[in-house]
């Protein structure tokens, strides 16, 4: 969004945040009476999707379920409606940081074992009182957000499911981040509370470890450590970790159900034994105060109307850096065949005919398959059940290999699929923003992936004020740290 601020209803936005394949996300302030306004995060569905009464309905479900749940620990619905014939929904704003960006800002990627149960225990009692209605199927660090207080908030109840609606429990549709699902879900099979715990578990191991559990070369080999339970241990990737919190941590990410941890009751229970000191969560708001730039960059200081560089919940789309596919069908497209993907897989893992059809829900909107997907299928035949399923699949081709952490969409890698693209990592120290090719991606660090050739990358406060020019391999990652003094 360029230029003044556009009027929308009763909200001034103030900038655009991000688009996705169906929705796209906006700061956005509500004037009231006495001077008095309200700062939001205001996400509306895309003009070429407003008059599909199929989406609309399922915008509409997805905010009234999210409305319902009233939590400090939870990101909430202040508004939805319609204006002018388009549906949008206001959620909190949070003037802090998601829990991926933070430990990506970190050199090991990690965090303290009393700041893990702290974040766990604020999460847990977010299930706890989500539980009660709702299930919300993509827990994961991108939806884990921070504020400047060192509170942690649960975001993005985009992809829930009412526990009390038959269709959410007897649904054959997979949801969510491959590395942080658990195996029922990926298999396609009903879910429960449980499910939400197994991917809590992941997020706390990352957290602790730097790494994941169940990570594989390729989205396929993830899929199937995951269904097999074959995954790191603790000991040995966070040899120092306290034992007790050890045992929190692999209860949860037990691979059957009935050895899981049961309720976020019994995890709110498991980890209060180990809670830290309230210096720790001053630790934790001083770590996200030094990554959001200083007291001088809080939303509560700024002038009224002044454009503030805030990150909002980065559980929400992102701005399209140049060298994307701007088609706004390409997430329909990359949603069925990630899917039959997945399929292809379960089948084979479970021995069974593959039958159902899947579909994908993602924070950004709800991806439906496209019409005419077109397929591209090895030429040969192997016999090793995992290149198998992974030659069955859909070709993606701006699909990048996820060897990193960093890389958890939903986008399984054929091993015949060539890159055409790589990825630019930068870190601006102390703090900045960040410009490729022109096109703003906001607060570093800052992840694209753009076409292979060169690239211009600008760096700066309010405006770009240093520039590199880069050259880009297909399938690498060119890393860039720049330093701006204060």
């Amino acid at each position: 969004m360029s230029g003044e601020p556009r009027e929308f209803g009763s909200y001034r936005l103030v900038r655009r945040l991000g688009v996705g394949g169906m929705a796209e996300t906006f700061e956005a302030a509500r004037a009231g009476t006495g001077g008095f306004e309200q700062r939001v995060c205001l996400k509306r569905v895309l003009p070429a999707y407003s008059h599909d009464p199929e989406f609309i309905g399922r915008f509409h479900r997805e905010a009234k379920l999210a409305a319902q749940l009233r939590h400090g620990n939870i990101v909430g619905v202040t508004d939805f409606g319609e204006v002018e014939g388009v549906s949008y929904m206001a959620l909190e704003l949070v003037d802090g940081v998601d829990l991926r960006s933070l430990l990506r800002s970190l050199a090991d990627e990690k965090l303290p074992p009393e700041m893990v149960v702290l974040i766990g225990l604020d999460l847990a009692y977010a299930l706890e009182h989500a539980h009660q209605s709702i299930i919300h199927r993509d827990v994961s660090p991108a939806n884990v957000l921070i504020s400047r207080a060192g509170e942690t908030k649960l975001a993005d109840f985009g992809i829930a499911k009412a526990i009390e609606s038959a269709a959410a429990t007897a649904s054959k549709i997979v949801q969510g981040k491959i590395p942080y699902m658990s195996p029922e879900q990926m298999r396609g099979e009903a879910v429960d509370a449980r499910s939400d715990l197994f991917s809590l578990g992941v997020v706390l191991f990352e957290a602790v470890a730097g790494v994941r559990p169940f990570d594989g070369a390729h989205d396929v080999e993830t899929m199937q450590r995951i269904v097999e339970g074959q995954r790191r241990s603790l000991s040995e990737t966070a040899p120092d970790l306290p034992i007790e919190l050890q045992a929190v941590i692999d209860g949860l990410i037990a691979t059957d159900p009935e050895d899981r941890t049961p309720s976020a009751s019994r995890l709110v229970e498991e980890l209060a034994v180990l809670a830290p000191t309230p210096q720790v969560r001053r630790e934790l708001a001083s770590m996200v105060e030094t990554q959001r730039g200083g007291p001088s960059t809080r939303m509560h200081v700024r002038a009224r109307g002044e454009d503030p560089d805030t990150e909002l919940s980065r559980a929400q789309e992102l701005p399209s850096p140049a060298g994307f596919d701007e088609n706004p069908n390409k997430g329909t497209r990359r949603g069925l065949r990630a899917a039959l993907a997945l399929l292809t897989v379960i089948a084979l893992a479970a021995g069974i005919a593959a039958t159902e059809s899947f579909g994908l829900f993602g924070s950004s909107g709800i991806h439906q398959p496209a019409a005419n997907a077109p397929d591209t299928v090895a030429p040969t035949t192997p016999t090793d059940p995992v290149e198998v399923a992974a030659r069955a699949a859909i070709r993606i081709e701006d699909s990048a290999p996820t060897t990193s952490k960093d890389e958890d969409t939903v986008d399984p890698v054929p091993p015949v699929a060539v890159p055409s693209r790589g990825w630019i990592h930068v870190v601006v120290q102390p703090w900045g923003n960040v410009w490729i090719d022109g096109v703003w991606m906001g607060r570093a660090p800052v992840k694209a992936r753009v076409a292979k050739g060169r690239h211009t990358v600008e760096v700066g406060r309010d405006l770009p004020s240093k520039k590199q020019v880069v050259k880009v391999e297909a399938g690498a990652r060119k890393e860039l740290e720049i330093s701006l003094s204060d």
